[in-house]
């Protein structure tokens, strides 16, 4: 059995592609011995057997077979499918030897990594070569992993454990007897790095226990538990051959860098005259640099945030003085100066690296290049001698680094702008970093680099199939991305697909890349937007926020939303002052969230006033809808109104589609409660636009439409339009019932039990009750609020109203495809204020009714006019004789 080549390889006869991929290998023990005890055709018969059962097995949990000898190499596009395949193989294999009456065990090893694939011509498979060929390091690992294993063991690497044990919730009822271990880091023969082992396996049929050491294989363990006799043997060992040694080869002042270590890069120093060596060669350094896992490189944005704390200019030169003092600042270890000079008609680069705290020169050295032409190859050349000064072993160089032209692009003119772009970005200027990369990929249409920060601008300003277009150039680009950057290509591109595929590929980037913190800090962002998962977000942010990064803001400003959802004010506050601190660009306007749900006016119209939206149409956009919705927390529904429109009328004449519908439903939801006349028509229309936009959602990847339609629905539930309700939910049903998008599927069943309210309000409270969740969005609760009152069940609707008024932290900050949800949301929480008051007069709690009526007042100090619910509240007070207080 030979599966179809899986999604993202689709190679062509004689192509190799390198994709991140599982690989599987299983050998099944004795099998020589069992040939002898059975006799040649008796164990021909059973092998048989066992290679049927075997890909029957492979065919369940969508393995690939690459190759067969006593047992088998097998590829999966995820961890999780090559462990169920595993336990089910082992499960098997005692049930095919007690049927046969023979002892069947086999050991298998799984690891994860990027792997190189291509398929034989036709002509080689039929003299006999496999039809698929992979190759990488990942395959000799897994052999280790298998070689290593006990009879009846499941070994893997600390790669695909950290992701297949994030999914295990994927193995089913069928495994509930599974079982993880740790056995410790191992050295593998012919592996430069140690790996971290770990074991899963069923009771009573898994070892569970650490595997022995082997002449292939050893645990590392302290020196103070490793036999006495060996440490003097190696002692005696070093003295007699180390001293001699170090005398003879003594080397200069070395600096003390460990794998992980920083390094700060300095400006490069251009001695040829030639600007076309400015800024391009500067980027394509570091760009060279930051493909190490063993060098981390602080980031041009920190290096410049720490000039602005040093109360120097962003573009002082960083020198050895300057450059040093950063390095002392930010905990770097070294120094790097690289230059470039023409010496005798042909190229030099140089690069030293210094001693921060003597501001020495530890080591330097130069490569010589014939041409202008041969930059790029002369500087691979140049930083593979400088990452093995600082100790980097040759073989992890080989494994993690590309050719520079082949990862930047050759055209310096093209480099230049997409430094530039990067700088721009940095500083929020998202039209201008737009220019500067388009200008790139026109100079180079394969530069990957920059279609990757292209669709990373529009995917966050929610413009999703552009964002798709610049991604898809970018992974039909992937030969032109090092290690790294095809992991976060890959990790782009799963934001166009399930959230499952999202978690996996930034998990892995976070655990390949610890430092880089993408992985990290996209991970939280999935758990945010997608899941709610509230809690997991903030864990996955902190770990940002907490680091060096320089784009940690991002993080800071996040975690703010997340804290506030949380009801952590005293968080979110220093979350939010800290993103603002450390240079987080405006996006959302995140900050305004704070004093929105405190209803601290004064101090949302002076963070209002602060915000510059650089006059990039996205943040003018935001700028309007945080304007409306603190307007409508004050009872302003007019204003509110207005500004929505601004916004709407904005993100038309920028082309903005997803944020003018949000807008228009902001608008639609005011209209509605302020009752205006045509408000029911204006749903109306703005349904019917949406459905239609709803069509094409998945073509554009902009499922905004859907979130859009399940608020619209429930609006037109509480305005009497069962009829326009019951069309968004068959229209929405299809789409997003079992689509794994938890945002969606949620928002959906909420108006699916609201709209059974009319026919059966009992039904719709355990409907409704059944959705309540810590991760429960917050119009589930409301809808809850008019089952409740509609089931007449006054205590727990009281309760609910309460809760929702108290939680203007959840209703404001709460993300529903670009906080479309906010003024819904916030209209929903002061319509429950009043609720709860008139609840509370109608169960007998008068105190507690007052007491709501005069937050309520409190809450909107200087109304426009004399909205629905303003009426409400005046005509509860009047029939209430102004409510006893209750002793």
């Amino acid at each position: 059995m030979t599966a179809a080549v899986p999604s993202g390889i689709e190679a062509t006869a004689n192509s190799a592609t390198s994709v991140l991929r599982t690989l599987l290998l299983c050998d099944l023990v004795e099998s020589t011995a069992l040939v002898e005890r059975l006799g040649d055709q008796p164990a021909a018969e059973l092998i048989r057997r066992h290679d049927r059962f075997a890909r029957a097995l492979m065919l369940e949990h969508g393995g690939r077979e690459i190759d067969k000898t006593d047992g088998f190499l097998l590829m999966f596009d995820r961890p999780i499918r090559a462990v169920a395949f595993a336990l089910a193989y082992q499960r098997g294999l005692v049930e095919l030897g007690a049927k046969e009456k023979v002892n069947l065990a086999a050991r298998v090893g799984i690891h994860i990594g990027e792997v190189v694939i291509w398929e034989n011509v036709p002509v080689d498979v039929q003299r006999g070569a496999k039809q698929t060929e992979v190759e990488g390091l990942v395959k000799p690992v897994a052999a280790r992993l298998m070689q290593l294993a006990l009879p009846g063991q499941i070994l893997l690497s600390g790669v695909a454990y950290d992701i297949a044990h994030r999914a295990e919730g994927e193995l089913g009822a069928k495994f509930v007897n599974v079982r993880w271990r740790t056995h410790g880091r191992y050295r593998f023969k012919g592996v430069p790095e140690p790996v971290p082992v770990f074991e899963v396996g069923e009771e009573g049929v898994a070892p569970l226990k650490p595997p022995p050491w082997t002449s292939k294989a050893h645990r590392e363990t302290p020196i103070w538990r490793r036999p006495i006799a060996v440490g003097l043997q190696v002692l005696a060992l070093i003295l007699l051959i180390g001293v001699p040694f170090f005398y003879l080869t003594r080397p200069a002042p070395a600096i003390a860098f460990a794998s992980r270590d920083w390094v700060v890069v300095g400006d490069l120093k251009n001695l040829t005259g030639d600007k076309a060596f400015d800024d391009s060669l500067q980027a394509a350094f570091r760009v060279g640099l930051e493909q190490s896992r063993y060098v981390n490189v602080v980031p041009d944005l920190q290096v410049r945030g720490s000039l602005k704390r040093m109360e120097r200019d962003a573009t002082t030169s960083v020198d050895r003085a300057v450059g040093s003092e950063i390095a002392m600042r930010e905990g770097a270890r070294a120094l790097v100066l690289p230059t470039i000079a023409e010496i005798g008609g042909r190229v030099r680069l140089t690069a030293e690296i210094v001693d921060p705290t003597t501001q020495t020169s530890v080591y330097s050295d130069s490569v010589d290049g014939s041409s202008e032409d041969s930059v790029l190859p002369t500087m691979d050349t140049l930083l593979k001698k400088m990452r093995e000064r600082l100790g980097e072993s040759l073989g992890s160089i080989g494994e993690t680094s590309a050719p520079l032209e082949q990862v930047t692009t050759k055209n310096l003119d093209a480099l230049k702008a997409y430094s530039l772009g990067l700088r721009s970005m940095a500083d929020g200027k998202g039209g201008e970093a737009i220019s500067l990369f388009n200008q790139a990929v026109a100079l180079d249409p394969t530069f990957a680099q920059a279609y990757l920060y292209l669709g990373n601008i529009y995917y966050t300003t929610g413009q999703r199939a552009k964002a798709y277009t610049f991604v898809s150039q970018a992974t039909q680009h992937l030969d032109r991305l090092s290690a790294r950057e095809r992991l976060s290509a890959e990790g782009y591109a799963a934001f166009f697909r399930k959230p499952a595929d999202m978690r996996e590929k930034w998990s892995v980037y976070a655990r390949l890349y610890p430092d880089g913190m993408s992985g990290q800090q996209n991970l939280a962002v999935v758990l945010w937007w997608f899941d709610n998962a509230l809690k997991d977000s903030a864990e996955q942010f902190r770990v940002v926020a907490d680091s060096r990064h320089p784009r940690r803001g991002y993080a800071w400003m996040s975690l703010g939303d997340v804290e506030l959802g949380l009801g952590d004010f005293d968080g979110a506050r220093k979350s939010y002052a800290k993103a603002r601190e450390v240079g987080a660009p405006q996006l959302y306007l995140d900050p305004l969230n704070l004093p929105i749900a405190e209803r601290d006016y004064k101090a949302a119209d002076e963070a209002l006033a602060r915000e510059d939206t650089h006059k990039f149409p996205a943040f003018e956009v935001e700028k309007e809808m945080r304007t409306a919705s603190l307007e409508l927390s004050r009872g302003r529904l007019d204003a509110a109104r207005a500004a929505t429109v601004r916004a709407a009328d904005l993100a038309a004449k920028s082309g903005l589609e997803a944020s003018r519908q949000r807008a228009r439903l902001a608008d639609v939801a005011i209209a509605l409660a302020l009752d205006e006349k045509d408000a029911r028509a204006q749903l109306t229309h703005f349904i019917d636009d949406e459905i239609k936009r709803a069509a094409g959602a998945a073509a554009a990847f902009d499922y905004s439409s859907y979130a859009n339609l399940a608020l619209a629905a429930q609006l037109a539930l509480r305005h009497s339009e069962q009829a326009a309700a019951t069309r968004v939910l068959a229209t929405l049903k299809p789409l997003v019932e079992n689509s794994a998008y938890f945002n969606l599927e949620q928002l959906y069943r909420t108006a699916a039990c609201e709209v059974r309210i009319t026919g059966d309000a009992q039904a719709a409270v355990g409907c409704l009750e059944a959705l309540l969740s810590d991760r429960s969005y917050y119009q589930t609760r409301v809808a809850l609020l008019y089952a409740y009152r509609a089931a007449g069940d006054n205590e727990k609707a009281r309760a609910t109203a309460r809760w929702l008024a108290e939680h203007r932290d959840r209703a404001v900050s709460e993300w529903v495809d670009q906080f479309a949800a906010q003024v819904p949301n916030l209209l929903a929480s002061d319509d429950a204020l009043v609720s709860a008051a008139e609840l509370s007069a109608k169960t007998g709690h008068d105190a507690d009714a007052a007491r709501l009526l005069q937050q309520f007042a409190a809450a909107w100090p200087n109304p426009e006019g004399e909205p629905p619910l303003l009426r409400r509240a005046r005509a509860l007070e009047k029939a209430s004789g102004g409510l006893r207080k209750e002793n």
